[in-house]
């Protein structure tokens, strides 16, 4: 299976975005800001204004054969002994029926239309709604909102806001209390002053709009005929299966792989270029977010992701940031180590992403996958 373009050595801030409002954000910041900053020990972060990610370009810092430019990662990382025959044992990379039959339920919804329903709201339902919330009797920034689309039981809003909307159905407006977190962020009301929210009651006035529900295709060998035959040669549900048997299979052995290198590997140092590399990525990507929806950065973080400020997102984050240093050099030292290249045909692959992440980038995504096939045909699996 190929790697999605923008998942190489792309910092994607895990489970970090949650793009709702101030008033509903399910996450609090300043606990997961303290333990990952303990984690980091080899990456020294600054403050956010110290870097240039807005101008943050992919091929920046890679040459072109996909290497990080000047860098030599066998002078940063020591590989295990037994990289090239790694032990992995079968149970943890073989699928079970279950994580394929969730593939195949996540690609029928994909496919899936809605219907408007007249009924009560229920779990799973996507609802739309108008909402003002309160602390105090105080409106707050990002507390109000007209015509929001919440699928319930998505987690996107704290907890037990969704929960009171189920039962309730079109045209009614109605009021429920819930509790803020200890340690959400602030906010503020319409003239500027402070409004805390941390372990704060807050009031919601809700009108419920409408209610869809979702409707599942029937999964059948003409649907999958229809739908993947052409592009993807796939005709039947028994080949459906069988792919999605062999790309989980793929996949966990990948990420089994890296696991042990990352568990085994020696690293004396990240040298700038890399930590640097992913900490512009990483600003860069929640900067365009910010943009896309009318923020500042640092209003962004602060309103949709419940940290105070953009530097406390970086320590919130940084354990995960200085893992995917890790991993770049781990490629690399691998290709270093084995004269590992990658084919014309795999950097063709990406061919059409280089006008958007350049072409070392792309060159560097084809190095992984070809190193990544190296790991993989030397891999014991028992």
């Amino acid at each position: 299976m190929k790697r999605t373009i923008t998942k190489a050595l792309c910092f994607v801030c895990a489970g970090a975005l949650a793009l709702s409002m101030a008033g509903c954000g399910n996450s609090s910041a300043s606990s997961s800001s303290s333990a990952s900053s303990e984690a980091s020990s080899l990456i020294s972060f600054g403050s956010a204004s110290d870097y240039d990610y807005q101008n943050f370009s992919y091929s920046d810092g890679l040459d072109e054969n996909g290497y990080w430019s000047g860098v030599k990662a066998l002078d940063y990382v020591t590989l295990p002994e037994d990289y090239t025959s790694i032990p992995v044992s079968r149970s943890d990379v073989e699928p079970t029926s279950e994580d394929i039959q969730a593939q195949i339920d996540n690609i029928l919804s994909q496919n899936s239309t809605t219907q408007e329903v007249d009924r009560a709201a229920a779990d799973g339902d996507t609802v739309n709604i108008d909402y003002v919330g309160t602390v105090d009797g105080v409106a707050f920034t990002g507390g109000t909102y007209s015509g929001y689309s919440l699928v319930l039981g998505s987690g996107t809003f704290i907890d037990g806001f969704e929960d009171q909307i189920i039962g309730h159905k079109p045209g009614e407006t109605f009021d429920f209390t819930v509790t803020f977190p200890e340690g959400y962020s602030d906010s503020t009301d319409s003239d500027g002053n402070t409004v805390v929210l941390s372990n704060k009651e807050a009031v919601f006035s809700v009108t419920l709009n409408s209610i869809s529900e979702e409707v599942l295709p029937e999964l059948t060998d003409e649907w999958v005929d229809t739908n993947y035959g052409t592009s993807d040669d796939i005709h039947s549900v028994e080949d459906l299966r069988a792919l999605y048997q062999k790309l989980l299979y793929e996949d966990n052995l990948h990420n089994a792989l890296m696991n042990y290198l990352l568990e085994n590997s020696t690293f004396k140092s990240i040298p700038q270029e890399v930590s640097d590399y992913q900490i512009k990525q990483c600003l860069n990507y929640y900067y365009t977010m910010a943009n896309y929806y009318g923020y500042d950065l640092d209003s962004f973080v602060q309103t949709l992701m419940g940290y105070d400020s953009a530097d406390a997102m970086l320590q919130g984050l940084s354990s995960s940031i200085e893992s995917y240093a890790k991993e770049a050099l781990i490629y690399q030292a691998v290709a270093e180590t084995a004269n590992v290249a990658p084919t014309q045909e795999q950097i063709d692959t990406y061919s059409a992403y280089t006008s958007t992440y350049g072409a070392n980038y792309c060159t560097m995504v084809a190095l992984m996958d070809a190193v990544t096939d190296t790991l993989s045909e030397g891999a014991v699996v028992e």
